[in-house]
């Protein structure tokens, strides 16, 4: 088993209501340990709308409260471990969300039979025994794919309370508090809380949103290593995507074979993209924008990419013989004649990105986002077929 780590993102509160301090230290009744194949903690500023029964038990808006939490970002691998130090530990998994996708995370209080707010896990012993109220000196497992079926339920079930329907769901982002709570003998209560994010195979960069078009593909770039994030936390997806860049995915996706070299002046061989440039050279699946330049920090044009893609298929024995009809795609025209090829195929398998209700703009350059889109839909296409 990989080393447990805690991660210090508990918050003291007091049931008398006092305002959250972070005061791990503080409290030693329980111990909360993270095992995830990715793991890290963000500090995170979050609004919460709270919403309470009216008179007519409909829910209204109420306060609107801000946090200050330490965000435990975790992959859905993940296993909890709950080790109750004393007595009397009790264990809950509550739910945040953000139905309308405005960035202000939804709580529902007031209703005693609510199974979403104070929604309680199933925590399993090693005997296999459930237990909400924890025995001292035992451990005690959560999975993470509890928590998303329980995060899953909650949407649903809060837009129903909420009287959203499909529509005004913009979002279906939760966050799950996990909040272990001891009994003390003034009467008070204490409560650890402990904010997670949970995702699929990697942990997702903060500038890529769930709502976004291409957060699966950025998901999906970032697992299969072709793309990594920026500045650790980012990944820029309206930001540029250069001729290099294409040529080392392209070269680690042929197995980064060895090749004899290049001759363009601009391709230094001691630079990081040398051997791949060289070895898409020497493939036919790239060409300089010049007899002696190769450009490579040149940012790629849709038409450029298109070409590469296609030449790079054909390199490969994948499908190279369907195609669309330029003259019945708007903007279609503006495709240079060198491009054209490339571009006929890209666009019969889907493979430029063009937003819905616009014309192509083959001179267009390439950004990230959309670079991790194209090589999510020919990796379905020709890869994992």
């Amino acid at each position: 088993m990989k080393k447990l780590k805690r991660l210090l993102a508990a918050l003291l509160v007091l049931a008398a209501g006092a305002v959250p301090v972070c005061a791990q230290s503080e409290l030693t009744f329980c111990d909360f340990l993270i095992d995830a194949a990715q793991m890290d903690v963000l500090q995170e500023d979050i609004q919460i709308q709270h919403y309470t029964l009216d008179g007519t038990d409909q829910y209204q808006s109420g306060a609107l409260a801000e946090l200050t939490c330490a965000l435990n970002r975790v992959t859905q691998d993940a296993s909890f471990y709950i080790q109750p130090k004393d007595s009397g530990v009790s264990v809950t998994a509550d739910y945040l969300t953000d139905l309308n996708g405005d960035g202000v995370y939804e709580q529902l209080e007031g209703r005693e039979d609510s199974v979403w707010d104070e929604l309680t896990p199933q925590i399993f012993t090693s005997s296999g025994r459930q237990s909400r109220s924890l025995v001292s000196g035992r451990t005690y497992i959560l999975s993470a794919q509890a928590l998303l079926e329980g995060g899953q339920q909650e949407v649903q079930a809060r837009a129903e309370l909420l009287g959203l329907d499909s529509q005004e769901i913009k979002s279906a982002d939760s966050l799950c508090v996990i909040n272990l709570r001891r009994a003390s003998s003034d009467g008070t209560e204490q409560v650890l809380s402990y904010y997670l994010r949970l995702y699929g195979q990697v942990i997702m960069p903060t500038d890529v949103s769930p709502d976004a078009p291409y957060y699966s593909a950025v998901e999906y770039v970032l697992a299969q290593g072709y793309f990594a994030g920026i500045d650790g936390d980012t990944f820029q997806p309206d930001g540029s995507f250069t001729r290099a860049q294409l040529a080392q995915i392209l070269w680690r996706l042929g197995g980064s074979l060895s090749a004899t070299g290049c001759s363009f002046s601009d391709v230094d061989p001691d630079a990081w993209y040398y051997d791949a440039v060289s070895w898409c050279y020497q493939n036919g699946i790239m060409t300089g924008l010049s007899p002696n330049l190769f450009s490579p920090d040149t940012p790629l044009s849709q038409q450029q990419m298109a070409l590469i893609l296609y030449q790079y298929a054909r390199h490969t024995g994948a499908p190279t013989q369907q195609t669309a009809d330029l003259s019945s795609v708007a903007g279609g025209e503006n495709v240079s004649i060198w491009a054209r090829q490339g571009v006929e195929w890209a666009l019969a398998y889907g493979l430029l990105p063009i937003p819905p209700d616009t014309e192509l703009n083959p001179s267009a350059d390439v950004t990230r986002g959309q670079m991790a889109m194209v090589l999510y839909t020919y990796d379905q296409a020709f890869v994992n077929r």
